[in-house]
């Protein structure tokens, strides 16, 4: 019995050790310490058409510079953005009960001083929504349907820039050390 707790232990504390040793680190630290966070900072983000665009241009301000601190931008994030409604579930009588919106990002990475395309990538979401006779009931379920795409494709595309930015710097400390 006290073989498997001692394995336990071992792993709760060998593991992190381990990792720590390697140089491993977390993707979700604070953005504001993060060697990668003043990188994310100095991206300056694109109006993007619709309100849709809108909401998600917000989003990936607040999410690049949480802290709203003034940062010489270093770098322009392109989107466009395009959105698709499409009734699932269709009833016998020919009635939709559920809809689904889908949601297409594709970005760009431009780094300014040099006006080269770092970064060409593309991310998609779907969200469904009841589809009811109470038209307002529609109304709001489509609306929180895009409130949630804009926040997954928000995450998405912070993550996948994170992603890119840190293995930039990896990539650039290796040819300098």
């Amino acid at each position: 019995m006290r073989a498997p707790c001692a394995w336990a232990v071992l792993l709760a504390v060998g593991v992190p050790l381990m990792l720590l040793g390697c140089g491993w680190e977390p993707l979700y630290g604070d953005i504001e310490t993060e060697p990668v966070g003043a990188e994310l900072r100095a991206i300056k983000v694109d109006p993007i058409s619709e309100r849709i665009g809108q909401r998600l241009a917000i989003a990936l301000r607040n999410s690049l510079n949480p802290t709203g601190e003034p940062t010489t931008p270093r770098y322009q994030l392109s989107t466009t953005l395009t959105t698709y409604l499409s009734n699932l579930g269709i009833q016998s009588q020919g009635l939709a009960t559920l809809g689904q919106l889908d949601a297409y990002a594709t970005y760009k990475l431009i780094e300014l001083k040099t006006g080269s395309v770092l970064l060409i990538n593309s991310v998609h979401v779907a969200n469904s929504f009841d589809l009811n006779p109470n038209q307002y009931s529609t109304i709001v379920g489509e609306d929180d349907a895009r409130n949630r795409c804009v926040s997954e494709l928000d995450q998405e595309i912070v993550n996948r820039l994170t992603f890119f930015l840190q293995r930039r710097a990896a990539e650039t400390s290796a040819k300098s050390g």
